[in-house]
């Protein structure tokens, strides 16, 4: 089965999503037990590089955060959603640029760093419960 991607911000146009990874972690002691609650948040992205001046400006800006979704395709024409990530007041704290001419497949990509306050995926949420 072939699964697509999109990242959606807001009102932006849809990003085409190469990859992307986010995961939960606790802290535990010396015989491995949780010792802390769990954290999370942040979204490792990958995306097909376009000329977009949003997601520059939102890696250039320290207090600017935005909501948005990852929406997993299990169809090419996107009318099946599979499964649906949601990020809420998330800051951009890394944004990387990469170009690789020997390899058309890849191209041109950017790779982004997203700190979220709030992770949904279908019934589970994560709350960091930052500080206002």
């Amino acid at each position: 089965m072939s699964f697509e991607a999109q990242l959606l911000i807001g009102s932006s146009k849809p990003y085409n999503v190469r990859r992307f990874s986010w995961s939960l972690r606790q802290s535990t002691d010396a015989v491995g037990r949780p010792d802390a609650r769990v954290q999370g948040g942040q979204l490792n992205v990958e995306l097909d590089s376009e000329p977009d001046e949003m997601l520059h400006s939102w890696a250039l800006d320290d207090t600017k955060k935005m909501s948005g979704e990852i929406i997993v395709f299990s169809d090419r024409e996107h009318n099946m959603p599979r499964k649906t990530l949601t990020f809420t007041d998330a800051y951009c704290v890394e944004l990387r640029k990469h170009f690789d001419g020997s390899s058309s497949a890849q191209g041109m990509t950017m790779a982004l760093i997203l700190s979220a306050d709030q992770l949904q995926v279908g019934q589970v949420e994560l709350r960091n419960e930052w500080p206002t």
